[in-house]
């Protein structure tokens, strides 16, 4: 078993949040994604809220093939990524990964690890890759 140092498990890109949940953006938001997107408002809406939120002080990202819009997978990888990170809204910049979140739970699963008495639990070697696998995210 490895221990989680402080009870920290940092992001390590699995995209479960991304599935499970639909972002709320407000106007501003969408505005400033929209312009680095080059697109205007009503572009960026139609193409990427859902509809069916009757917001008009906030909208949810659409959700495509079962997560967000934005999620990208990475092929030949359990790493995803996020075509708007570097200007994502408040309630993604918000988001912490914790070993207590079911996602980030769900997420080391792929890896053959579990969370057990604050540490990760599976075999030495899915540990092993698994913190490897964290070292090239630094």
């Amino acid at each position: 078993m490895s221990t989680i140092e402080n009870n920290n498990l940092p992001c390590f890109r699995c995209g479960v949040c991304c599935r499970k949940y639909q972002v709320r953006v407000t106007v501003g938001e969408a505005r400033n994604i929209a312009e680095k997107l080059g697109i205007n408002l009503t572009e960026f809406l139609r193409k990427y809220t859902d509809p069916r939120w009757p917001g008009s002080d906030s909208f949810l990202f659409l959700h495509q093939k079962g997560s967000c819009i934005f999620l990208r997978e990475k092929p030949g990888s359990k790493t995803t990524g996020c075509a708007i990170h570097t200007f994502r809204p408040k309630d993604c910049r918000d988001w912490t990964p914790g070993p207590e979140r079911p996602e980030c739970q769900c997420g080391l699963a792929d890896w053959g690890l579990t969370i057990k008495d604050g540490g990760l639990s599976g075999s030495e070697e899915a540990i092993r890759k698994f913190n490897s696998f964290l070292d090239t995210l630094k």
